[in-house]
């Protein structure tokens, strides 16, 4: 499996898994099956309502035809890089720094997305995505993007301690109030909210973190804070 590594300012890689190419095909389908039973509800609807006029007729069919078009583009706004295929399948879309993507990335993957998968029925996002190391299709180059795996859970040792350096020097040696089970916990949780973008829970890992340590972030952000808070307690129990 194809692996995404983002550098933070720490000089810290975070390591995520490319969605492989057989999920994004099979949420593709599953978003495909939803639109089409979504277009022909909607239709049956409209067949049934007091009207009798062509150009209402012309209006209501080309507002449900936009519905299933934008489809994608809403959802994936409205539930953070996801359709419902993409969450059955569990893949979510991110931007290749490890952020979450906006509103305005989501809008050029679906725009994009309208040329290379349905006017050339899908073949130039599927030959992009097999050629690009990151199975980015065009949509997903030109915003940034990409498609992650979130079922895989990431090996922490193997990533946020990859390129610390030998002569690493203790920011929070305050570090010595957390146990081995507290800082467990919070590479549990550090894990699981990076998977899922989920900032919330960053937030509130620093806020417990600064509280139990009596310790302010020192200005870092809720991410390269607790990495650092990890970094710092592994050097610090390592030798002993």
């Amino acid at each position: 499996m194809n692996k995404l590594l983002v550098n933070t300012p720490q000089n810290v890689q975070i390591e995520y898994n490319i969605a492989p190419l057989g999920k994004r095909v099979l949420a593709y389908i599953i978003d495909a099956i939803i639109r089409i039973i979504l277009a022909y509800s909607l239709f049956f609807v409209s067949e049934h309502l007091p009207y009798n006029d062509e150009w209402m007729q012309y209006g209501i069919d080309s507002t449900i035809f936009f519905i299933v078009l934008m489809y994608p583009l809403i959802l994936e706004i409205l539930m953070n890089g996801q359709t419902v295929g993409k969450l059955i399948m569990k893949i979510r879309v991110i931007r290749m720094d490890g952020n979450r993507a906006n509103n305005f990335d989501y809008f050029l993957r679906w725009v994009i997305g309208i040329v290379e998968i349905y006017l050339f029925f899908g073949m130039i996002a599927l030959i992009t995505a097999i050629v690009n190391k990151n199975g980015q299709r065009l949509g997903d180059i030109v915003a940034n993007t990409c498609l992650i795996d979130l079922n895989p859970k990431l090996d922490l040792s193997q990533t946020i301690f990859a390129e610390v350096s030998q002569t690493y020097k203790i920011r929070f040696p305050e570090v010595y109030r957390l146990s081995d089970r507290d800082i467990n916990i919070v590479k549990e949780n550090f894990t699981s909210a990076l998977h899922s973008n989920n900032y919330d829970v960053l937030q509130k890992l620093t806020r417990k973190l600064e509280e139990i340590m009596d310790v302010k972030s020192d200005g870092l952000g809720n991410i390269d804070f607790i990495q650092v808070i990890i970094q710092d307690h592994y050097h610090f129990h390592k030798d002993k």
